[in-house]
């Protein structure tokens, strides 16, 4: 095999490798897809928990409205019309 040949198929080869393992279909993109489907996944199953969880509180509060009305006075600090809310500040003896 003369040397012109040699250098050829080197460079061939090289070329092949290179697109092989960095290309746009490379090794090390389809490592980078392959993580970010797992980190995906993962994300999803958290996410159907959640909505399953609020799909329950949402139940709950169609059932019974005496929950909806603790939560919005509780958290959002809601009162009724002419209602008067009285705050005591905690005593210091």
């Amino acid at each position: 095999m003369s040397f012109k040949k040699r250098w050829i198929g080197i460079v061939v080869a090289s070329i092949l490798m290179y697109l092989f393992l960095s290309g746009n279909r490379g090794l090390w993109q389809l490592y980078k897809f392959h993580r970010e489907k797992q980190v995906l996944t993962a994300e999803n199953t958290q996410l159907k928990i959640e909505i399953s969880n609020y799909q329950s509180e949402y139940q709950s509060f169609d059932k019974n409205p005496a929950i909806l009305e603790k939560r919005a006075r509780e958290e959002l600090n809601l009162v009724k019309p002419d209602e008067v809310v009285y705050k005591f500040s905690p005593s210091s003896r």
